[in-house]
């Protein structure tokens, strides 16, 4: 027997691990959930503020006698139906038929508070309060959150890549050879930090599908295998089965690019062999995102897709509900069917066996988000280790050669240091503070749903963006945050804070001399440094380093650091019209080559001092003023008439100048 089964129930706060900005689902024409966050008004936006708070899934058998289960919302289209002809109370978990059989509505509610509908040893009530669902008893506040690892499809890229072609066998939908491309799912769990007591997988769809895949072979044929490769095949071709030529009884569809050129019994080869992997691309295209369609199923298979090659290579063979059987490779129930074990839209695994004392996250109601976020979450028996507590597991973070203060213990060990994986893919951002502990830190892409949008600037931001908590602070208290990129951080770039109330705006930042590193000066309480805007000893900093998508010579202004100081100073505002024509000669001619880079880069880190000192004394200001004038002059010929010219012009003053000297040494000898 095929091992697919359909999960159900399995319910925990997905949406709270994903994003603050979950947003509730009310069926259209209810108004059971207003009702509930009237009572409950915290929990607006959480996972209780949904269906699936009165709602159970169910189970039915089909026609071929097999056991399928739904979540609550197919569930409910199924036994209530799209016109109400069913039972309501059919779809109810023990919560909801309390709510309904206590009046359905607010007092209802407030009645049932200090009862223990789903009978797991914890009142509504108690629920509630931890969000957790009172009408499921795998659901209590006695469980907390499995190990878990959230990846971006540039994330999984950035893993490494690995394509193959290979064949697609179905039992009924016909059968195709094509191309994917992704990373071995051995190299994503291992990765991810999966513990040496794992033994499988649960790969589930966000309508609730799913597969088991033991980690090592297993005799058993039918159940595809982690780790490890799978045997060569040979292309399979023939007339019969082409569905371009016999549309009306071939069953093999070889019309992908990959299949051009290949001929029957052709071997296939593939770079480091045939592995189960998780894909998120298709003839090197994007794959369509799964979406339910009007039959409540599945429609689609990207963003990611588990694709296992064949454990017994064959042939393929026809459709088992075709009635002409008569063909070359008619169906045989004992061939590989190797689609069937492949799942679509693919946005949780599970790692099993769950450590002791942890839950499961919702299978069901939860997975709709991750498609439209191309995400995958991984959770289960995984090294939850954090060994400094800042909401990095050890697996992403952990490096025992970086040593950021010296001081002989490594970074992933102190509270003060936070290390993440961007989420666009690029190598990791380290971040220290000054003071209090990192907690909470994640890297978000700019568009995640749980990135505020209002007022995001029309730029471009390298680094995706960095949320991080600051705790264990006074209240009111100063940080400074020093936050070291991959790469150079340009001295034309900005820093966003990004928070709910102001949405996105510039906040002005430190060292930035064209390095890696720059710093960040972050209050307790201030709403322009600090998210929550509180003075609770706490600092909430999502923020995000953004550079202009114009060429740098269009810029005319730094962002905090980047100006040209002793200028500024002497003539008082980065906006002067001298100071603006020093900056534009800086970005046309200095910071397009690898000299001018270092020259402005050592600039900026030795000239702050004296522009303090020449901001403060007006007499000196004037001086220095007279003598940027040939500079600025310069500087002016350059970007008029190229640098050529102003070179030329230069040297023909300067030569000019040693002769009259020489001239006058000479007039004063005689």
């Amino acid at each position: 027997m095929k091992k697919q089964t359909m999960l159900m129930g399995v319910l925990f706060f997905i949406m709270v691990i994903a994003s603050p900005g979950f947003a509730a689902y009310h069926h259209e024409g209810e108004n059971d959930s207003d009702k509930f966050i009237s009572v409950y008004p915290d929990k607006a936006g959480t996972k209780l503020d949904h269906c699936a708070l009165c709602h159970s899934g169910g189970q039915y058998t089909n026609k071929k006698g097999k056991l399928v289960s739904l979540g609550s919302c197919q569930w409910c289209h199924y036994t209530y139906g799209y016109d109400a002809g069913g039972n309501i109370l059919d779809t109810m978990n023990a919560y909801g038929k309390a709510y309904h059989d206590n009046g359905r509505n607010t007092a209802a509610i407030r009645a049932i508070e200090n009862i223990d509908s789903d009978g797991d040893g914890y009142t509504n009530i108690e629920e509630i309060d931890a969000a957790r669902y009172p009408g499921n008893s795998a659901d209590d506040p006695g469980k907390i959150t499995a190990p878990f690892r959230i990846y971006t499809k540039a994330q999984l890229k950035a893993l490494g890549t690995h394509t193959q072609f290979m064949l697609m066998n179905t039992s009924r939908s016909g059968d195709f050879y094509a191309e994917y491309t992704g990373v071995p799912m051995e190299d994503l769990l291992n990765n991810a930090g999966i513990l040496p007591t794992a033994t499988g997988i649960l790969v589930y769809a966000p309508d609730g599908w799913s597969q088991y895949h033991p980690l090592e072979i297993d005799p058993d044929p039918e159940l595809y295998h982690v780790n490890g490769t799978y045997p060569d095949s040979v292309y399979y071709y023939n007339a019969e089965a082409d569905t371009a030529l016999n549309p009306s009884i071939g069953w093999c569809d070889y019309s992908a690019p990959s299949c051009q050129g290949r001929k029957p019994m052709d071997p296939i080869v593939n770079s480091n062999g045939l592995k189960m992997i998780l894909a998120y691309a298709r003839e090197g295209q994007n794959m369509d995102p799964g979406i339910l369609n009007l039959d409540n199923k599945l429609d689609g298979e990207g963003p990611f897709r588990v694709v296992p090659p064949q454990k017994n290579p064959n042939a393929p063979d026809q459709s088992s509900t075709a009635g002409d059987q008569n063909v070359i490779w008619h169906y045989d129930f004992d061939w590989d069917h190797n689609a069937g074990a492949s799942s679509r839209t693919v946005t949780i695994i599970k790692v099993e066996p769950l450590p002791e004392g942890t839950t499961d996250i919702d299978v069901l109601e939860a997975g709709w988000a991750f498609v439209d976020q191309e995400k995958v979450i991984i959770y289960g028996a995984l090294d939850g280790t954090d060994s400094n507590g800042n909401g990095v597991l050890d697996s992403e973070e952990a490096d025992g050669t970086k040593d950021f203060d010296q001081d002989g213990t490594p970074d992933y060990m102190e509270t003060d240091c936070a290390r993440v994986c961007q989420a666009n893919g690029g190598e990791k951002v380290f971040m220290h503070t000054s003071a209090g502990a990192f907690a909470n830190a994640q890297s978000l892409n700019a568009d995640d749903p749980a990135i505020p949008q209002n007022g995001k600037p029309d730029m471009d931001f390298p680094y995706a963006t960095v949320k991080f908590d600051i705790t264990g602070l006074a209240p009111g208290q100063t940080v400074n945050v020093t936050m070291v990129f991959p790469g150079d951080i340009p001295v034309t770039a900005r820093y966003y804070k990004i928070d709910p109330a102001n949405g996105w705006h510039e906040m002005s930042f430190g060292d930035n001399d064209g390095d890696n590193t720059i710093t960040l000066t972050l209050t307790d309480g201030d709403p322009m440094t600090d998210a929550d805007g509180q003075q609770d000893g706490t600092i909430s900093d999502p923020g995000a380093i953004a550079l202009s998508s114009q060429p740098l010579s269009s810029s005319t202004d730094s962002g905090g650091g980047g100006g040209c100081f002793i200028a500024t100073a002497a003539y008082g505002s980065k906006m002067e019209p001298h100071v603006k024509l020093l900056r534009d000669f800086r970005d046309q001619f200095l910071l397009d080559n690898a000299l001018g880079k270092y020259f402005v880069r050592n600039y900026y880190r030795y000239s702050l001092p004296t522009a303090d000192f020449i901001a403060k004394h007006g007499s000196i200001r004037a001086i220095v003023r007279l003598s940027l004038l040939p500079l600025v002059g310069m500087s002016w010929v350059a970007l008029k008439m190229g640098l050529f010219v102003a070179t030329g012009l230069i040297l023909f003053f300067s030569f000019g100048m040693i002769g009259l000297i020489r001239l006058w040494r000479k007039r004063e000898k005689d």
